[in-house]
């Protein structure tokens, strides 16, 4: 039996106009992008672009040998919808695990001054296979960092918390290799036209999201499935 998400999460991520992202406009940090995250739910991502929306090293949070369907998630970690969409992803990773690939994607909107550096302390914690426990570190943590001027220090501590190799982690963190993971999930989410964050592709269809209410991702499962 598929556990409930509780009503406290899904009452938080109802706002105004009933969309919750986190959109691209510069002038408004925080502001939900109701026009634009409805005309993404129309997209769906052309055959010779899907390299873009799930390239093959791209970071999974499930990956079963014969997935039935690709569940792919547009994240900012200083987006606060996208850490009350945590959750919900962690519940589809209970309830599809065995039979949906869920992949993960940065989009830091560069209007969040922090976005670039979190996303690094979350591909940084990945490569110690830790990717989860960072994110939800940094969800959790989001208002202790989201407007400081300096964030290094505080990722290497949610890393020593996590117990990482701190040596590994802090060069993963600055290295080349990092930085152009998340440069790359940038401008594929921008190539794509992504409009906001969180926004979720099934199967390269965009995913409505209007109220945040976990139906809105398990019903689309259920019926790929069932297809």
């Amino acid at each position: 039996m598929r556990r409930v998400v509780p009503s406290l999460i899904i009452a938080g991520l109802l706002v105004s106009g009933g969309v919750v992202s986190c959109g691209t406009d510069s002038a408004n940090p925080d502001t939900s992008a109701t026009a634009s995250a409805s005309a993404s739910a129309e997209v769906t991502i052309p055959a010779d672009q899907m390299d873009k929306l799930v390239p093959a090293d791209a970071r999974t949070i499930t990956d079963p040998a014969d997935p039935q369907a690709t569940l792919v998630l547009f994240t900012d970690y200083q987006c606060p919808y996208c850490g009350m969409m945590d959750p919900l992803i962690q519940q589809a990773k209970t309830d599809y695990g065995d039979q949906v690939r869920i992949v993960v994607r940065n989009y830091p909107l560069p209007k969040h001054q922090n976005a670039e550096p979190s996303a690094r302390a979350v591909e940084a914690a990945a490569e110690q296979g830790k990717l989860e426990e960072m994110a939800a570190k940094v969800f959790e943590h989001q208002q202790d960092w989201k407007n400081e001027s300096d964030v290094d220090g505080i990722f290497e501590q949610y890393a020593e918390e996590l117990g990482l190799d701190m040596d590994r982690f802090t060069a993963d963190y600055s290295s080349d290799a990092i930085k152009d993971r998340v440069a790359r999930d940038l401008q594929d989410a921008q190539d794509l036209q992504v409009r906001g964050t969180p926004t979720l592709y099934l199967d390269g269809k965009a995913v409505q999201l209007e109220t945040g209410d976990y139906s809105e991702i398990s019903e689309p499962l259920d019926n790929a499935l069932n297809n």
